[in-house]
């Protein structure tokens, strides 16, 4: 029923506005009785003009005059949105640039405060970092020494900013302070900045000097570096290590060139390379000994001159040296190297080839080849120093193939040449001719005196 009623009230009051003509006469009768009832006559004319001004400005609305301030709040309430953003950026940035700021007024304040505790603690830092510059001065002056004779380009270089930092230090510990603490009030402004300067360069004369001690250090590291290197590649067993393995001296000049430029790669890289490199002569080194000797008598056989046929007899005994280093099998790089060095010393020793000739012993041998009926004749022979001593001769055996070192072993001869010395052993119980021949010195060769044998005899071991 409510809706119903609010319904009709609100249609009539449609109904009312838009019938105009009665609304206008509705005014009218307001307006007269209005003035009738204070006594007043109103003239018709008048009346109109009132209705015609009371619809005039009957569905307008005027806006009200705003005062300055009025105006600006509303402005600033409509463009709330694009001055609030800005607002959320700069408070924080403002609000910290106003707190770093007072920071460093309180802070700029507080040095040029000071009492008779503080300068006396300033002085005493002052005294211990003048001695700390004495005591740096002399070592970079010991450390000059060094690296004048070391000769490394990256030391020099880290010596010259050494040497700067030091100047440095030394500007910044000529400091003057105040002889005493005054109160507050009447101290004077000089006074408080020279407080201000001393703290200032106090610090920064700790800081250079904490960086001198590091370029110090740094300088010692890179010359000890190069001892380390110099002793690597001046070891005996370096020139045949790097013979044997080319990278170790691949390895030594990057160490070199890493050292050379220690200020720009870094000391710990330079002394890395360094470490790279003994690591590598370490690894690939059997044993120092091996290779040392092992260079040792290839140049000795090259000093002997001998003759190629000669020389070539040693080049499988260099090659099983090798193959063994490689292999990282020592007791087989052992066996070879005494092989070359027994086979060194035949070769130098100067020897005279005899006939066998001693009671109890044969001095010869007949060998029968059934069923071929095939006969052969050998002389059994040794080779003497020239001390008289008998010495062991390298010897292939033409029946086994067989080749050793022998004290005695049969020379192949003619039948005449076997009847004869028999003949002569048979006479007495000794050979009067013995000579076979003889072996010069630094020759591995055995000479034969003519008409006795041929020039390249053959031999047995065994009888």
């Amino acid at each position: 029923m409510a809706l119903i009623d609010e319904l009709r009230h609100g249609q009539t009051e449609i109904q009312k506005h838009l019938d105009l003509p009665k609304h206008r006469k509705a005014v009218a009768e307001r307006i007269r009785e209005f003035y009738k009832a204070k006594g007043v006559e109103v003239e018709d004319a008048l009346v109109e003009q009132g209705v015609r001004s009371y619809f005039a400005t009957r569905l307008t609305y005027d806006v009200p005059t705003l005062r300055w301030w009025e105006r600006r709040l509303a402005r600033l309430y409509i463009d709330r949105k694009q001055w609030l953003k800005g607002t959320l950026i700069w408070t924080p940035i403002i609000l910290w640039s106003l707190y770093a700021w007072s920071q460093v007024i309180s802070s700029h304040v507080e040095q040029r405060r000071y009492t008779q505790a503080d300068l006396i603690s300033m002085r005493s830092q002052l005294d211990s970092r003048s001695q700390q510059l004495y005591t740096q001065r002399d070592r970079l002056g010991r450390l000059h020494e060094q690296v004048t004779s070391a000769r490394v380009p990256a030391a020099d270089r880290m010596l010259e900013k050494a040497m700067e930092l030091l100047e440095k230090a030394q500007k910044l510990t000529l400091i003057s302070l105040p002889e005493k603490a005054v109160p507050e009030d009447q101290r004077s402004l000089a006074d408080s900045n020279k407080v201000f300067a001393a703290r200032n360069s106090l610090n920064a004369a700790t800081n250079a000097m904490d960086a001198l001690q590091v370029q110090l250090d740094d300088v010692s590291r890179v010359l000890l570096g190069n001892q380390k290197l110099n002793a690597l590649v001046g070891r005996t067993s370096y020139s045949p290590i790097s013979k044997a393995v080319p990278e170790v001296l691949t390895e030594a000049a990057k160490a070199r060139s890493a050292l050379d430029q220690a200020d720009t790669v870094g000391v710990a890289t330079a002394l890395a390379a360094v470490d790279r490199l003994e690591r590598l002569i370490e690894q690939n080194s059997l044993s120092p000994t091996y290779l040392a000797a092992l260079e040792s008598a290839r140049g000795a056989v090259g000093k002997m001159g001998l003759n190629p046929a000669d020389a070539a007899q040693f080049e499988p005994l260099f090659t099983s040296v090798d193959r063994a280093i490689n292999a990282q099998d020592a007791s087989a790089a052992t066996r070879s190297l005494k092989d070359i060095d027994q086979l060194l010393t035949f070769a130098k020793t100067p020897l005279k080839l005899d006939v066998v000739s001693r009671a109890g012993e044969k001095s010869m041998i007949e060998r029968n080849y059934d069923p071929t009926g095939g006969k052969s004749w050998y002389l059994l022979t040794e080779a003497t120093d020239a001390a008289g001593n008998v010495v062991q001769v390298p010897i292939t055996s033409r029946e086994t193939g067989e080749k050793r070192y022998a004290k005695v072993f049969g020379v192949r001869v003619s039948e005449a040449t076997y009847q004869e010395v028999k003949k002569d052993k048979l006479a007495d119980g000794h050979v009067d001719n013995r000579s076979m021949g003889s072996k010069d010195a630094n020759a591995l060769g055995l000479k034969f005196v003519k008409g006795r044998t041929t020039g390249n005899p053959d031999y047995i071991l065994e009888w």
